[in-house]
């Protein structure tokens, strides 16, 4: 099962796609869960797709999701399963998710008679984005569903431990673009010109005083500017520029106070500048509260997996759009471990996994379905 996982893995890491653009990803799941005589629906909240397990008897319905959706990262040269799509990269492990989640349906359709109930596969676009999940429950895709489980394999973390934590564990996001316009010009007379760069590059530091003069240390607040877009030529003064980033934290308050400074700075930096500026929500991902016997499932589970030590990672500044679903069924979540030689941190582009964390992910999951659906335990509310 383990080298059918890696090589599903790689398949799709040689191909990646960015959000709501994973056809061919999609195809290859819809194409693996017919061979497993399961009847999945495609273009579930775009690209997403779903197929129901039927148990061998009534039970409740606990789906469980993987997400399929690369990111705009040039991967490192050299690697033999490396991304065949230029500028596209699995650097965050979504392609050992589809793998893993593969797994897990073929290990529990070939013991469908010891489920009471059934299991929903999930395999969700656009988490990157922090758009899947929403676009997926507007699609249905939640409709009947009890309780929600999910992993996410995690290089902090050496192979062989599990972070599982009952109550807050991934923290909100908001995606943000701020544009900020002037009107160009000749950059001989820059003096004449309203200046869009120079503005937006006193807000990239302005912008930092948000967290740094304006939260207490004790609130969890991170902003991150991660993209300025602006300008081509190296004689034109730029007429725009565009400032993409994600404002990170724990508590409503504090993100609202946040949001309201932002557009505050920016009206004040803009207006010194002689620019304008319009900033916007590209989406929001709210905070994942793991349910505290979900998550005493997968920790029971993992433990049961042999060389599996779970562990308490606390509350991470990670986000997670899995809290959509979290929002409406109770669920819980871990992070499977899988740092190893040569593994680097998520979003880089030297990012890699200690491919035995897929197998683990896959027994994780399915020991969680198994227990859950016994027909021994009732739905949480």
């Amino acid at each position: 099962m383990d080298d059918e996982l890696v090589q599903t893995r790689r398949a799709v890491h040689r191909h990646p796609e960015l959000s709501f653009a994973e056809h061919e990803t999609a195809a290859l799941v819809a194409a693996r869960l017919r061979t497993l005589g399961l009847d999945p629906r495609d273009g579930i909240g775009g690209t997403g797709v779903i197929a129901d397990l039927e148990g061998g008897c009534r039970g409740p319905t606990l789906l469980l999701r993987a997400d399929m959706d690369a990111l705009p990262v040039d991967e490192v040269a050299g690697r033999p399963h490396g991304s065949s799509v230029p500028g596209v990269m699995h650097a965050c492990g979504h392609d050992a998710h589809v793998s893993a989640l593969l797994g897990v349906a073929r290990l529990l359709c070939r013991r469908r008679a010891r489920l009471a109930g059934r299991v929903r596969f999930l395999f969700q676009p656009a988490e990157e984005i922090g758009q899947g999940a929403r676009a997926m429950i507007e699609g249905n895709a939640l409709e009947g569903v009890d309780e929600a489980l999910s992993a996410h394999v995690f290089t902090p973390l050496p192979f062989g431990h599990v972070g599982v934590r009952a109550g807050g564990m991934l923290v909100g996001a908001d995606m943000f673009e701020l544009a900020v316009r002037g009107d160009g010009g000749h950059a001989a007379t820059a003096h004449e010109s309203r200046d869009a760069v120079l503005a937006a590059a006193h807000l990239v530091v302005a912008l930092q005083s948000i967290v740094a003069r304006e939260t207490s240390p004790g609130s969890m607040l991170v902003l991150s500017v991660a993209s300025i877009e602006g300008g081509s030529a190296t004689n034109v003064v730029a007429p725009e520029v565009t400032l993409r980033g994600t404002l990170r934290w724990s508590l409503a308050a504090v993100r609202d106070r946040a949001l309201l400074r932002m557009e505050e700075i920016g009206s004040g930096v803009c207006q010194a500048f002689r620019v304008v500026h319009e900033l916007r929500l590209l989406a929001t991902v709210p905070p994942l509260r793991c349910a505290p016997s979900l998550a005493a499932l997968l920790a029971d589970s993992a433990n049961a997996c042999a060389g599996a030590t779970v562990v308490d990672p606390g509350v991470l500044p990670f986000s997670e759009d899995f809290g959509r679903f979290a929002e409406l069924v109770p669920a819980a979540f871990c992070l499977v471990g899988a740092a190893g030689p040569g593994t680097g941190m998520h979003h880089a582009p030297d990012f890699d996994i200690d491919e035995r964390a897929i197998g683990l992910t896959a027994e994780i999951l399915a020991r969680a379905a198994l227990a859950r659906l016994s027909g021994d335990a009732t739905p949480e509310r």
